[in-house]
């Protein structure tokens, strides 16, 4: 008897959001990066989206270690407390499963990741080039703190660096996580003004629990960390940010905090590094 060939269904290519957030083999076929302004970040606002995934890095911008904070934690160096805190952080992704050697630190000074935005972009477009990275998880450009502004900028604008020079960009999408409004926790959501779809990773007694151990590792950060909510985690896809403009209407976020830049400062910046980045661009406006 002869039987007829059963060709296979054809099977559409699976979106970067599928891969990310499904299950299974959904999320063992790609390489995942998240960028971050600050050691801990990425615990608040992905950690339990991470340790779902199977190959991830991690790159943290700042060294986190900013001198008020390191004397209010016990430390006369800054230096100190930021070994310490890349220590804390390490033994907490080793929770998720991240190696030490998937975790790159940039160490630029916490709270001036503005004033460095050419060069962090360019290291960024590097680490991206040589990770070959599928996929991007890092801060939205919302005005919520300028070093997670600055981190939007450089990962956009490196993205843009490796289409110009023939590569293709990876997908990209934001993690919701900003300060409170007295800096004193880490809110894992978007702050208000720009609606769009949002994927909530919503978490089970077993991930809260999960998630409470990567809390913990984080000794210098207990205070921040008691205060701050264990998720859900909150997730959507940039859109086309202008970044010669300020991503709100009205006083930003960070403007309450007086030593991070004013709005105009860090627009100052930012077009700087743009012309700098992109002269072609700029010497045909």
């Amino acid at each position: 008897m002869i039987e007829a060939v059963q060709h296979p269904p054809h099977r559409k290519p699976r979106s970067a959001r599928a891969k990310l957030f499904g299950t299974g083999d959904l999320n063992r076929k790609m390489r995942c990066s998240v960028i971050v302004a600050h050691p801990a970040d990425e615990v608040v606002g992905a950690g339990c989206l991470i340790a779902k995934l199977v190959d991830v890095s991690v790159l943290h911008v700042t060294d986190g270690a900013p001198m008020q904070d390191a004397k209010a934690a016990g430390f006369e160096a800054r230096a100190d407390y930021a070994r310490a805190r890349r220590e804390e952080c390490l033994a907490a992704l080793a929770i998720a499963n991240v190696a030490e050697d998937r975790v790159v630190d940039l160490e630029f000074p916490d709270r001036r990741a503005s004033t460095f935005l050419a060069g962090l972009t360019k290291k960024i477009a590097t680490f991206l080039q040589q990770s070959a990275t599928d996929i991007i998880v890092t801060h939205p450009y919302e005005g919520g703190h300028p070093d997670h502004d600055a981190t939007a900028f450089a990962t956009h604008a490196a993205m843009r660096l490796l289409k110009l020079n023939g590569f293709k960009p990876p997908a990209l999408f934001e993690m919701g996580l900003h300060p409170s409004a007295d800096f004193k926790a880490k809110v894992p959501d978007f702050l208000p003004g720009t609606e769009r779809e949002i994927t909530t990773l919503l978490l089970d007694d077993r991930a809260k629990e999960m998630k409470q151990r990567m809390f913990a590792c984080f000794e210098t950060q207990r205070e921040s960390l008691d205060a701050s909510p264990i998720g859900p985690e909150k997730f959507r896809q940039p859109v086309a940010y202008d970044f010669t403009s300020p991503p709100q209407e009205g006083k930003l976020h960070y403007e309450r905090f007086d030593w991070a830049p004013t709005r105009q400062e860090w627009l100052s910046l930012a077009c700087a590094a743009l012309a700098d980045l992109f002269p072609q661009r700029a010497a045909s406006t």
